[in-house]
């Protein structure tokens, strides 16, 4: 074994505990606005919860709705008995969070995004999930965390963008991740992006509308982005994407300098943070421990971010032959 991955193993070893027995599962979203596509995402987390054969009860965070969305809702809450909806005024996706997890009472948390459908053969992660007596956040597109570590660390803040980031962080920096990204969902194209709920505004230039400047906002706030890396994000969406804002973008970083809500600093980005947990658990093959998941493990990050992290990642940068093999084909 080389002397990098001896590291780590060392590191991650020293972390390990063990947690009390299964009781229950929340899965917990928040929603802005209840569409067919919410229908969707929560027939298939309903699936997953009953193919699990467990106890457990969704919870979804959402505004007051009117018109097409309120006829959805009822229809909802008939079709799903297993359904709390917690009325929140339109405030954030990290205070929705939070609120529908102060209500929830299972052992275990399944934060979920309620534009995502996700396949019935999530449960079989899950359940090896649950299998481990490990103090971790157990890391997928569906992730699965004890409520105890999110009390530890203070659980969801009140941000409208990168909430799951900004909550990741610090579970990777005081508990560690055992990370099982997987290929189910690679032909919905769902990258890191959509999995840490890391949103960006559709304008590419003009003046800072009040949304657009928010969401950019707690993204910086997130991810504790400085202002350099905010420009090279923004140099790269357009050199990628060809869209940037990088006037939207520095309006953003002034005014997250503002924010009554501070970002957690530790020695790197919070991006960076959770992305280096997440490939030090790939490197040391921890998803072994999941049954016949060798050929399903598979890091989708879209082309932006896996710029973005090459540069500000050393591990990145040095590790580059055992990323190639999670990204396959991606670079």
């Amino acid at each position: 074994m080389d002397d990098a991955v001896q590291t780590l193993l060392q590191k991650r070893n020293s972390r390990e505990g063990t947690q009390e027995a299964f009781s229950g599962i929340s899965f917990i979203t928040t929603t802005m606005e209840v569409t067919n596509r919410t229908v969707k995402s929560l027939e298939s987390i309903n699936l997953i919860g009953d193919e699990l054969g467990r106890e457990y009860e969704i919870i979804m965070a959402c505004p007051r709705q009117h018109g097409v969305s309120d006829t959805i809702l009822r229809s909802m809450r008939k079709e799903f008995h297993n359904l709390m909806v917690i009325r929140i005024d339109r405030e954030s996706y990290g205070k929705g969070k939070d609120t529908a997890f102060r209500s929830s009472t299972g052992k275990f948390i399944v934060p979920f995004h309620s534009n995502l459908v996700y396949p019935v053969e999530y449960a079989d992660i899950l359940h090896s999930f649950l299998e481990f007596s490990l103090k971790r956040l157990y890391f997928s597109e569906l992730s699965l965390v004890h409520r105890d570590l999110i009390n530890e660390v203070g659980g969801w803040r009140h941000l409208s963008n990168g909430e799951d980031v900004d909550l990741f962080s610090r579970l990777a920096v005081n508990f560690g991740i055992l990370a099982c990204p997987t290929n189910l969902m690679w032909k919905d194209n769902i990258t890191i992006k959509e999995i840490l709920g890391m949103r960006y505004s559709s304008q590419s230039s003009g003046g800072p509308d009040g949304q657009n400047l928010a969401m950019i906002r707690d993204l910086i706030i997130a991810c504790n982005l400085s202002l350099r890396e905010i420009l090279d994000l923004s140099r790269i969406r357009k050199s990628l994407e060809g869209t940037g804002g990088r006037f939207l973008m520095f309006m953003a970083y002034m005014a997250s300098r503002l924010s009554s809500i501070k970002p957690v600093t530790y020695n790197r980005n919070n991006l960076v943070v959770v992305m280096e947990s997440v490939l030090e658990s790939l490197i040391l093959r921890e998803y072994l421990k999941i049954p016949e998941m060798e050929d399903r493990v598979f890091l989708q990050i879209d082309r932006t971010h896996i710029e973005f992290l090459t540069e500000h990642s050393k591990m990145f940068r040095d590790m580059k032959a055992s990323l190639a093999y999670f990204l396959r084909d991606q670079i």
